[in-house]
């Protein structure tokens, strides 16, 4: 491996990735430290939104730039309560849960349609289940609201796209919210066209509203 003369690779891919990883061990560090006491400190949440700030790199790794907006939707009105303070634990325990990489989506071992189509908002039926960087499912069915979309408390035939948080358990069939997968799959199975999709696939369509 060449050097320049700053002691960094000359390639520049590779150069990214030792960054990029760089980033991900920092931030799994700050999350854990943040956990370590079970409790969520507002100073500790502004830290990690001034680590975010000050660590570009970090915003190319999923789920890096949606926490990152998380935190800042958090702070913005000034104060934490406690409903969004164990929401962001829940949501923190879980990150480093699972293997961050950069462009990947941690539902994978999940039943995803592959390749994830182009997802249509406008008139649009969607369902959330599971765990979502982006917000709490009330955020996530407002998102979809705001651009013309409707949103369902359960899977039926009116369904289009179950979408599954991005911290979906490998164990998924054996929770909570594997049910709402599994019915949506026995659609799909029938010839029903729902649409199966993660997280980051969801994020990466929708569009400005």
């Amino acid at each position: 491996m060449r050097l320049d003369q700053h002691g960094q690779p000359e390639d520049l891919w590779l150069n990214q990735r030792l960054r990029t990883d760089r980033a991900i061990h920092e931030m799994l560090g700050l999350v854990k430290g943040m956990l370590i006491d079970g409790v969520i400190s507002e100073r500790e949440v502004i830290a990690l939104d001034d680590w975010f700030r000050a660590n570009p790199d970090a915003l190319a790794i999923w789920p890096g730039q949606v926490l990152s907006q998380r935190l800042r939707r958090i702070l913005a009105d000034g104060q934490i309560d406690e409903p969004e303070r164990q929401d962001l634990s829940e949501l923190l325990e879980a990150t480093v849960g699972v293997q961050l990489q950069p462009e990947t989506n941690p539902t994978t071992t999940l039943p995803l349609d592959e390749p994830p189509p182009s997802l249509q908002f406008n008139g649009g039926t969607f369902l959330f289940t599971g765990k979502f960087v982006f917000g709490t499912r009330t955020v996530c069915e407002a998102a979809v609201v705001e651009r013309g979309g409707r949103c369902l408390s359960r899977v039926n035939e009116q369904l289009n796209v179950l979408v599954i948080g991005c911290v979906g358990s490998r164990d998924w069939a054996h929770t909570s919210f594997g049910r709402k997968i599994e019915k949506a799959v026995g659609l799909k199975r029938k010839g029903i066209p729902v649409t199966i999709v993660g997280e980051h696939h969801w994020v990466s369509q929708l569009p400005t509203a």
